[in-house]
């Protein structure tokens, strides 16, 4: 399930703001930890947009990819 972020972190010179983006990466990847477990735990996965659920993973990963696509070019 492909995840992505829009956030912008800003690195000055001397590597000031890097902390911050190791720290939104750890926070992800335990994120991406716990919807794995739930979903092996489960069986199901729901969409972060309209919460709807699916078993299969990569038709969740298409769902969530045309609210993407939406939200980019609806704005």
């Amino acid at each position: 399930m492909p995840k992505s972020s829009n956030k912008v972190f800003p690195i000055y010179s001397g590597g000031h703001g890097i902390h911050d983006v190791i720290n939104e990466l750890r926070k992800q990847a335990r994120e991406m930890i716990d919807e794995e477990h739930f979903y092996k735990e489960h069986g199901f996965a729901s969409c972060f947009e309209c919460d709807e659920t699916f078993e299969d993973l990569d038709v969740l990963a298409e769902h969530q990819m045309e609210h993407l696509v939406k939200e980019r070019t609806l704005g």
